[in-house]
């Protein structure tokens, strides 16, 4: 068994799959688009699940990284310094960064809708 994809849902589908695009390099791998209403973007890195964005029209309710469900999106990264560079560059912030007890380093951002990302540099 495999976990295929991950559902986000966003209330502008259009502008946040365009910012994992140009922010993250991720590619589109197909949408559903119906008559009336934003389109379901399927996106994708270079390997590994698949980000689903589904369109709503609910307000984003404030929520800590620790609350219980789902809290993050890890990317794994060879250089996490480099793409800490990378990303300042585009105006992301990457916060908390530190090493954990079993020699990784971490660290957070925010995509445009509040959602936590988390880098990942495994040793």
């Amino acid at each position: 068994m495999n976990i295929e994809h991950v559902g986000v849902y966003a209330n502008d589908t259009e502008v946040l799959s365009i910012w994992y695009k140009h922010t993250l390099g991720m590619r589109e791998t197909h949408r559903i688009e119906k008559a009336g209403r934003p389109p379901v973007v399927f996106l994708q890195g270079e390997t590994g699940a698949i980000v689903e964005f589904l369109p709503t029209s609910e307000l984003k309710r404030e929520r800590a990284l620790n609350c219980p469900g789902y809290s993050h999106l890890g990317i794994v990264v060879e250089n996490i310094d480099q793409e800490i560079g990378r990303l300042a560059g585009l105006g992301v912030d990457v916060k908390g960064v530190r090493s954990t007890s079993n020699g990784w380093t971490i660290g957070y951002f925010d995509d445009p809708e509040g959602n936590t990302l988390e880098l990942i540099q495994r040793s």
